[in-house]
């Protein structure tokens, strides 16, 4: 490896002395072992050795349970299966379900709570407290939440010596309770403090113990204060290309308060930094002690859906998911066969989807010359086999998952780069862990079984293999004792630096003070939060610190450890690196209007579908025209456990129909009493319930159906009675076909209803179940030129045309026309259009119509496509926003 890529050096010179006497030297955490180690492999290269002995060092804890193993080998006593932390949380889990279903009660968080009574019983075995000691178990007692910790952990300790097991605690515990047999000389390297357990070990196995602290060291110390959180991430990245480029033989460490929160967005500015965004990506020259949990990795994510499919149902989410992952053998997920089946299964509005109806809707329509989709066939496959649905060791589930991914073709026939390669095999290495888990879970159902693979994946962290960097970025603890030329705190608001006492709620608050127990009191963290900084002080030989002064808002101070330090201005960086600003300004770039589409060729002309919907579209917005009519693409429906509203509209529709039918006209109306009235109405929304499909009357269930059918007969007494006061009409056709061809564009649509009056003049209606208005005719772009299209379509002369609102207790017409043949239909046209549309009388009405929507035709004829709502309601029901992008487009006009 070469010098600059090795990570920060560590001067071994300070520990010669004792290596050569013999010590054995421990360290707080595996990190500054390695350190170490490596600083020794290169001290001794330097020596010009050819050869060298490996250097006892490792940390405290490793150490610790060596010493157990190596009394194992003496005494059989002391051997116990050793529970791996995700094991232990396992049994945890069962422990505290067990006790639910005894004691009738429920958490919210269960997975949360097994993880703090995990952390309590730790902390009480450093601690060297036991909850078979009366005088602990009486002060447990004294609380509820304490009291239901101590059940759950003489539980969880029961079950642990029931079948000789126990925790990597649990042996070091084991080890203390021991006869004392010191042997072993040892050096205790960077340590602030030493658990009490620890301490009690060190002191029956050692003849002497060492305590090892870097001499104080003359570090500079300077603070930066950064007007926000964004701010100082950007100043910080910068920071540290700068002094990469400036210094490039320099060690730089960054230190992360909440690595699974901020790492993310640092990666992204630092990737930034470097250039290291697109096809250099996997050069970024910093390396980051923790990764993330395997769950969020792509290729093991795709493989957890994979088997979800298993089960009886599959989210919405999750199909999506498998039909988009190119980790799985699914060749056919990008074709025309496969966007039907999306559709079709949104149609459902089911969430989640049955798999049952997966299965049919990926091979409708398939015949021996047409196969159905890939994951068709899958799901088949998965449904014949029995040996999902009894239960199993977690041993056999673990063969069993693999087996399944196979036949998904997992993880996929394509390439895999490096960094998804050594997720693929940490996954695999998992699987076998996961064989583990017989000791503690038992048989388990499908369901269990898959419940646990996720929860080990979330619980498991990757962290990627890549070359040793001079640049860091650490957690707080993992920074300790690390030697470098430049060290930043990053986030030392008053509020984080010291954090917030913390302390467990399933301990006694006065036990965790008393014993001075970690994140116990406000004294503990700083205490703590001073001793970090102290060692960063004596470890860098230049300390950076940051802090923002407002966070979410809020105006924030500085942290009072901050008090030493010299404040300097913070260097300015711009939210879009210099290197990209110069490449803008120096670029040769060439500009596409993207307003206009090609214009529509005749054979296009003759295949394009819409209506009225299409002008209506245009109207709204050139762009959901040439979205939706031409390039075809519509929003996937919202999945709903009641009937949409366009399905809502269609059952009114139809029963207005039905109803209609058997009426004809207002005699036949003004005839019935109301006893015969709600026999008509009651017929009519049978009639249209009867006409939904029975998918879904059953996906909604009998008790919606009926609460819909009370809805609609009420809606269609209350429309009744405003019709009951109009004149004479006759019901001259419903849901009839009428073709008109505007500026060369063929359209075909279809009206709602058609009254004949008595001067043999026509009144069209077109229903409508929310809030409409006759003023959404007018204007250059009328908003709903769909019955001004069908009065200009019309042979018969046309009186009036006219929405019928039904909304209940809001039922009513609006209209315009020259005939009032109803209340709310307006015939004072230069009344009505005034300031909008310059007409006087119906007639020009007419003609101002027929040029705006052949205005309409033609630009959706040119291939007009602008992203130009006629309003923001244009875009609250048009779900093409992705496609569009009208934030981005408003942002720029800005």
């Amino acid at each position: 490896m070469t010098e600059q890529n090795h990570g920060p050096d560590y001067h071994i010179t300070p520990l010669l002395p004792l290596i050569e006497g013999g010590f054995q030297l421990l360290t707080p955490n595996l990190r500054l072992a390695r350190q170490i180690k490596a600083g020794w492999d290169r001290d001794q290269a330097a020596r010009g050795a050819r050869a060298w002995r490996p250097l006892a060092v490792q940390p405290l804890e490793s150490w610790l349970r060596q010493q157990w193993w190596q009394r194992c080998g003496r005494d059989a006593r002391l051997r116990r299966v050793v529970l791996d932390q995700g094991q232990a949380l396992a049994l945890w889990r069962q422990v505290i379900a067990a006790d639910q279903q005894q004691g009738d009660y429920q958490l919210l968080q269960a997975d949360a709570t097994a993880s703090l009574a995990q952390q309590a019983r730790n902390t009480l075995l450093r601690w060297q407290q036991s909850v078979r000691e009366e005088g602990l178990a009486r002060e447990l007692s004294l609380d509820p939440d304490c009291a239901a910790f101590l059940r759950w952990c003489r539980a969880f300790e029961d079950a642990l010596d029931n079948k000789a097991q126990a925790t990597a605690l649990d042996v070091i515990a084991l080890l203390a309770a021991e006869p004392a047999c010191p042997e072993q000389r040892v050096a205790l390297l960077e340590f602030d403090e030493v658990p009490p357990l620890f301490d009690h070990c060190l002191r029956k196995l050692c003849t002497e113990v060492e305590r090892v602290q870097p001499p104080a060291g003359q570090a500079t110390m300077r603070a930066r204060a950064y007007p926000d959180r964004g701010s100082e991430f950007r100043g910080l990245a910068r920071w540290v290309r700068e002094t990469a480029g400036r210094e490039p033989e320099a060690s730089i460490g960054v230190v992360l308060g909440d690595m699974r929160g901020d790492r993310a967005r640092l990666e992204y500015l630092l990737r930034r930094e470097f250039d290291c965004l697109d096809g250099n990506y996997g050069s970024l020259p910093v390396n980051f002690s923790t990764g993330w949990p395997l769950a969020e990795a792509p290729v093991v994510r795709d493989a957890l859906m994979a088997l979800a499919a298993t089960g009886d149902t599959l989210a919405l989410g999750e199909l999506l998911g498998l039909m988009r992952s190119r980790f799985l053998a699914l060749p056919d997920r990008g074709g025309a066969l496969a966007q039907r089946f999306i559709t079709r299964v949104f149609d459902t509005g089911r969430e989640p989807v049955p798999v049952a109806t997966l299965r049919g809707l990926a091979n409708q329509g398939a015949s021996a010359d047409q196969p159905g989709l890939r994951i068709g066939g899958i799901l088949q496959d998965l449904a014949r086999r029995r040996d999902l649905r009894g239960t199993a060791a977690p041993s056999v589930w673990a063969g069993r998952f693999r087996e399944i991914l196979g036949q998904w073709g997992w993880p996929g026939e394509g390439g895999l780069d490096s960094i998804e390669y050594q997720q693929v095999e940490d996954f695999y290495r998992l699987l076998d862990t996961y064989a583990g888990y017989d000791a503690v879970c038992g048989p388990l159902h499908r369901a269990a079984a898959l419940q646990l693979l996720r929860q080990c994946c979330r619980d498991t962290v990757f962290q990627p293999q890549t070359a040793d960097s001079r640049i860091q970025v650490l957690g707080p603890l993992e920074a300790a004792g690390l030697r470098f030329d430049h060290l930043w705190v990053f986030g030392m608001q008053a509020g984080q630096w010291p954090a917030p006492a913390r302390p467990n709620p399933l301990l006694p608050m006065a036990l965790q003070r008393r014993l001075e127990m970690p994140h116990a009191s406000a004294e503990r963290e700083w205490e703590f939060s001073a001793g970090l900084l102290e060692q960063y002080r004596r470890s860098a030989s230049r300390l950076h610190a940051s802090y923002s002064r407002e966070l979410d808002g809020a105006p924030e101070l500085p942290s009072a450890l901050l008090a030493d330090f010299e404040w300097v201005q913070p260097e300015t960086a711009a939210a879009v690196p210099e290197a990209w600003l110069a490449q803008w300004r120096a670029r040769d770039s060439e500009r596409l209007d993207d307003h206009r589409a090609p214009a529509l060729s005749p054979a296009e002309k003759d295949s394009v579908r819409g209506g009225s919907g299409l002008l209506e579209d245009q109207s709204q917005c050139p762009f959901r025209a040439f979205a939706r009519r031409r390039l075809r693409v519509e929003p996937l429906a919202e999945p709903s456990l009641a009937l949409s509203a366009g399905e809502r509209g269609s059952l009114l529709h139809n029963a207005l129909f039905a109803l209609w039918g058997e009426l004809g006209d207002a005699g036949q109306l003004a005839a019935l009493d109301p006893p015969a009235e709600g026999e008509a109405v009651a017929r009519a929304v049978a009639a249209a319930l009867d006409a939904l499909p029975a998918g879904r009357r059953h996906a909604v269930g009998h008790a919606y159906c009926e609460q819909e059918r009370e809805h609609l007969e009420r809606l269609l007494r209350e429309w009744l009675a405003v019709e009951r006061q109009r004149g004479a009409f006759v019901v001259a056709a419903r849901e009839q076909g009428a073709d008109i061809v505007l500026a060369g564009l063929p359209i075909h649509m279809r009206v709602d209803r058609v009254d004949r009056l008595a001067d043999g003049s026509t009144v069209i209606i077109d229903y409508k179940s929310g809030r409409s208005s006759a003023g959404d005719w007018l204007g250059e772009r009328p908003a709903r030129p769909q019955l001004p299209l069908y009065g200009l379509a019309s042979e018969a002369p046309v009186a009036a045309l006219a929405f019928a609102q039904l909304r209940p207790r809001d039922c009513k017409f609006s209209g315009l026309g020259q005939t009032a043949a109803a209340e709310g239909i307006e015939v004072d046209i230069p009344k009505a259009v005034r300031g909008r549309v310059t007409a006087q009388n119906w007639e020009e009405l007419r003609e101002f119509w027929r040029r705006s929507l052949e205005q309409l035709a033609r630009d959706f004829i040119a291939g007009a496509a602008a992203v130009t709502p006629l309003g923001p309601q244009s875009c609250t029901w048009c779900g093409l926003q992705p496609l569009c992008r009208i934030d981005a487009v408003e942002e720029g006009a800005e």
